[in-house]
């Protein structure tokens, strides 16, 4: 369930009161701005950025530091139980738009990575590689322990051998001045670009070539939406919106129609004697959770780990 709370940062680490912001800003004890620009001989520069928006950089990564350093153990400071063996690093931080290029404003990966509020990262082992069960691990460990927007639990298998990877999505909250943020708790599992659950974590194996595809929908069934509304008086307003119906001939009533952001190409209905509009929870026992509950993860080494019914769940593409 969202939360929204003012944060108290370190005044020793606040951007707010450093004169400049450069890659040098330090943002925790062992931390710089540096660490989400890219590697020291390929960086990203923000040269580019306004000092105004250089401040809101450094703020959001301010949170994403936090994070970094309750894991990462050092000569001074003590990591995570349970992963004290394992490095957790930015593989993916900044992201700066091209003169051309226009980002997805509604929930795309790369928008929120030029905001600085994605990052994506990687659990390294002592072997240098990258930790694929560990990680399921790591994903667990944040959500029960940080506060955050939305974490993913991202796979895929484009290595051209077919090695599996992981990493971890990490998306805090837009921080609204001067320290004020809402988190929205949202977790959610990939495979290959592909939501394979919202509301759990799914551990994909590595004993098998992994594929997924959704099961056929059934649209006898009521659903319960997680998402943003874009059509009619409920525009702008995101939640869950239930009781939902895939056919509207399935409705047996007066209905009206629901669209959402995040399912650009569907339409919705919902009875207008039932209506459920932007709301924090629903009851799991009497609505389906529209995808998750539609699709299946192929690999018989697959297990979950999620929240309750009232988890709020989303799409960022």
């Amino acid at each position: 369930m969202a939360f929204t709370e003012d944060i108290l940062p370190d005044a020793q680490y606040d951007p707010t009161f450093q004169p400049e912001i450069t890659r040098r800003t330090r943002l925790a004890q062992s931390i710089t701005l540096s660490k989400f620009l890219g590697s020291y001989g390929d960086p990203e520069s923000i040269n580019h950025l306004t000092s105004d928006d250089k401040l809101l950089l450094a703020k959001q990564y301010y949170l994403h530091a936090q994070v970094l350093q309750s894991i990462n153990s050092s000569p001074s400071l003590r990591g995570a139980k349970g992963f004290e063996k394992f490095r957790l690093v930015v593989s993916e931080g900044y992201y700066k738009q091209g003169p051309d290029e226009e980002l997805d404003a509604t929930d795309g990966i790369n928008y929120l990575m030029a905001d600085g509020r994605a990052v994506v990262y990687e659990l390294i082992g002592e072997d240098g590689q990258v930790a694929i069960d560990k990680t399921f691990e790591l994903a667990v460990y944040l959500k029960n322990n940080i506060n955050y927007d939305k974490i993913i639990l991202n796979y895929d298998s484009y290595d051209p051998n077919g090695k599996l990877h992981v990493d971890i999505i990490l998306i805090m909250p837009e921080i609204i001045a001067p320290w004020t943020v809402t988190y929205n708790e949202v977790i959610e599992t990939r495979f290959n670009n592909a939501v394979q659950a919202t509301g759990e974590f799914l551990e994909v194996g590595q004993e098998e070539p992994k594929t997924t595809a959704p099961q056929p929908l059934d649209e006898d069934k009521v659903y319960a939406v997680y998402g943003t509304s874009n059509f009619g008086n409920s525009s702008g307003k995101k939640g869950y919106f239930y009781p939902i119906y895939l056919d509207s001939s399935k409705v047996g009533q007066a209905f009206h129609k629901h669209t959402f952001t995040e399912y650009p190409d569907l339409e919705f209905w919902m009875p207008l004697s039932n209506q459920n509009h932007a709301v924090a929870s629903y009851n799991a026992n009497l609505y389906t959770l529209y995808p998750s509950n539609e699709v299946s993860a192929s690999s018989s080494g697959t297990t979950a780990s999620g929240g309750s019914s009232g988890t709020s769940s989303g799409n960022y593409t």
